[in-house]
């Protein structure tokens, strides 16, 4: 009887740390190809179905458009919902 008692705080415990690790590739920000470099971007832009995503940061000097993808495969676009970049905070 002792066993089964302990045994179920166990599995629960077990059950929550791999639901914590599960599906993670859909909750993903996006990531952009940075000079060779997969880079995660720190939020998601990119909202819609109907185009492909591109983001392009405020304080870039070279003011350049970078396709966003769903993983650091980098082969996958995300989608959006508008043709132009989206216009985020920042460097790249």
């Amino acid at each position: 009887m002792k066993k089964s008692k302990i045994m179920i705080p166990v599995m629960t415990l077990g059950l929550a740390v791999g639901l914590a690790f599960a599906n993670t590739a859909n909750q993903s920000n996006g990531w952009i190809d940075l000079d060779g470099t997969p880079t995660q971007l720190s939020n998601d832009p990119c909202t819609g179905t109907s185009q492909n995503c591109s983001v392009r940061f405020e304080e870039d000097p070279q003011q350049r458009n970078f396709e966003v993808y769903t993983d650091m495969s980098l082969t996958t676009r995300k989608a959006s919902g508008v043709d132009t970049p989206y216009l985020i905070p920042g460097t790249p």
